[in-house]
């Protein structure tokens, strides 16, 4: 059954990182797809300021 409630695609917008943050970031991927042989993407975000809600 469908809900009658709104998908809110602009309520998170991609997060403002530092290159040094984005390269943990990569880092950390590169580490769990290491150890798990799984592709993982981290996904760093913040609440927008334009909140429909």
């Amino acid at each position: 059954m469908e809900s009658n409630k709104p998908v809110e695609f602009d309520r998170y917008t991609a997060a403002d990182l530092s290159p040094d943050l984005l390269e943990r970031i990569v880092s950390l991927e590169d580490e769990i797809r290491s150890t798990t042989d799984k592709d993982v993407v981290l996904i760093a975000y913040e609440e927008s300021q334009h909140n429909a809600t």
